[in-house]
């Protein structure tokens, strides 16, 4: 007889990964608990600094995306801009435009654009709406210190605050308890990798009257290319504070260093007060599992990624949405066992495109574009200049433009998508090329003013139509026989089968589509159950 569990999910860690994971498992009815050990998100450095267009249209999905921007002191749209300079009071050398997708326009690919944002404020924005989650209890100021499991259940011990210790005991437990994973390092589970030799620091910093004075204008990031100063710095704020990326940082950096660099960057007499340090090196690991028994990883306790593109904390965001609709679907009996099994067969190949893209783009840095010769006056200073332009629009430009890989970076070698051998468009890092194929995103269209394709899928399964022919009623008792949330979804929008090339879509809770065709099948049954983990896919 299985013994009483005090909840459905543990999930460990409450940063921007657990926090999203207990979103949408709450929006779902699932219960929940989540133990974080800070009482507030920890404010001491920014980490990542940008919320890309997929991870806010989960966050629309999910009820919170307006949350995430009011909780942001940048409106949406503030600035999409990238600049590379000698310094930031000194001479522009080349400037990027509409950087990670940071646009006030819309686009019609794109339900959410992204938004430029501190990590803190983004977990601030989770947090703060985390109680209309109802299903869901928060234990902040608690740490696990130890997991057990067996075939029904995982056990974890919770050490809180005041040194009490009590059991909770979960069907499922979900690690997002980041890089220094206390379960994961429980199970036994290791992480592959390299790490980069250089080191780096980042600093946040007060400097009252340094944005009046450059001429640079607003921008979410200033490479500066100074040599003796390489970095590149940002506003925190729209009012005095900044951060800093110090890169080849010497270890235990002394105070005078880091304000004498920070000065040189920024080449302003203005007074620059540091408020805190983070030193940091770039890590590509990635976890050997995704998955032992009942317990699952998610985050940074199951990649590290360099911050070179904006990958890490993103990457995060997509195991919460995929690992959380795979736990409900299962815990609410629709979901097959192949379905959490997918997880790590999903997740895991996303993880190392997306650390060989930010190594990629960790190969040139500051330090490899930066000369003595670009402040020098004449023809001299002019060429160099010139010829730093040219090298730094060859080597950064996939950086600051990833839509190609945030929104067409799919799963079609899935084992519950039904792959098949039509047209399927290839997207390049800088380049997206919508796709209809199986495992890819849903190609997006506006059905009104601000209504979204994506605002009218289901919780569960969706199927879409384009020819205007109603769904043969066997699929709503296919459907009902397996306790699967349906959506019939019929779409007229003018040009949009063209678009997707089929009459038929079956599109899955995240948007990633799980079949398609021109005739639908005769048996519904095995479809769903194919695409649900109940049978394979090639069955």
């Amino acid at each position: 007889m299985n013994r009483a569990v005090d909840t459905d999910v543990l999930v460990v860690g409450g940063g921007p990964v657990g926090l999203t994971l207990a979103h949408e498992l709450g929006s779902r009815g699932v219960d929940v608990v989540l133990i974080e050990p800070g009482y507030a998100p920890d404010e001491s450095s920014p980490r990542c600094k940008q919320v890309n267009p997929r991870s806010m249209e989960h966050f629309r999905r999910l009820g919170v995306a307006d949350a995430v921007r009011a909780h942001s002191p940048f409106p949406a749209g503030w600035s999409d801009r990238t600049v590379f300079c000698t310094s930031l009071t000194g001479t522009e050398i080349v400037r990027f435009d509409e950087v990670f997708a940071l646009t006030d326009r819309r686009r019609p690919e794109l339900p959410e654009p992204g938004q430029w944002t501190a990590q803190y404020r983004l977990e601030q924005a989770l947090r703060a709406t985390l109680p209309t989650r109802p299903s869901v209890t928060a234990g902040w100021g608690g740490r696990v210190e130890d997991v057990v499991q067996d075939d029904e259940s995982v056990t974890a011990t919770v050490v809180g605050a005041d040194g009490t210790t009590r059991n909770v005991r979960a069907r499922y437990l979900a690690a997002a308890d980041g890089g220094r994973s206390t379960v994961r390092r429980g199970l036994g589970i290791a992480l592959s990798g390299t790490s980069h030799a250089v080191r780096n620091l980042q600093v946040i910093f007060e400097a009252p009257g340094l944005a009046a004075a450059h001429d640079h204008g607003e921008a979410v990031q200033y490479w500066v290319l100074g040599a003796g100063a390489g970095g590149l710095l940002g506003r925190l704020d729209t009012a005095d504070t900044w951060w800093a990326i110090l890169i080849d940082a010497p270890d235990d950096a002394p105070e005078q260093w880091v304000t004498a660099t920070l000065r040189a960057m920024t080449g302003a007499a203005t007074p620059i007060r540091v408020r805190s340090r983070d030193p940091w090196t770039a890590r590509m690991l990635v976890a050997d599992r995704y998955r032992h028994g009942r317990c699952f990883l998610a985050g940074d306790a199951a990649h590290l990624n360099p911050p070179w593109g904006g990958f890490g904390a993103n990457t995060g965001i997509g195991d919460a949405v995929d690992l959380g609709w795979k736990l409900a679907a299962t815990l609410q009996g629709w979901g097959g066992a192949g379905l959490l099994d997918s997880y790590e067969h999903e997740r895991r190949p996303f993880a190392q495109r997306a650390i060989a893209a930010a190594t990629a783009n960790m190969a040139v840095l500051t330090p490899e574009l930066a000369s003595p010769h670009l402040t020098e006056p004449g023809e001299a200073g002019r060429i160099a200049r010139q010829d730093a332009a040219a090298a730094v629009r060859r080597t950064k430009t996939q950086e600051f433009s990833t839509l190609g890989f945030v929104l067409g970076t799919g799963c079609p070698d899935s084992p519950i998508v039904v792959a098949d051998d039509g047209p399927a468009p290839s997207s390049e890092i800088s380049v997206y090329r919508p796709s209809s194929a199986p495992g890819m995103r849903l190609p997006h269209v506006w059905l009104g003013p601000t209504t979204s394709l994506y605002d009218e899928l289901g919780p569960g399964l969706t199927l879409i139509t384009t020819d205007g022919l109603p769904v043969p009623q066997e699929w709503r008792k296919a459907a009902d026989f397996h306790r699967i949330p349906w959506t019939e979804l019929a779409v007229a929008q003018p040009g949009y089968r063209e678009h997707v090339g089929v009459r038929h879509l079956l599109v899955r809770a995240d948007h990633v589509i799980a079949w398609r065709g021109d005739v639908l099948p005769d048996r519904p049954d095995q479809l769903l159950e194919s695409v649900l983990g109940l049978r394979s896919a090639d069955t």
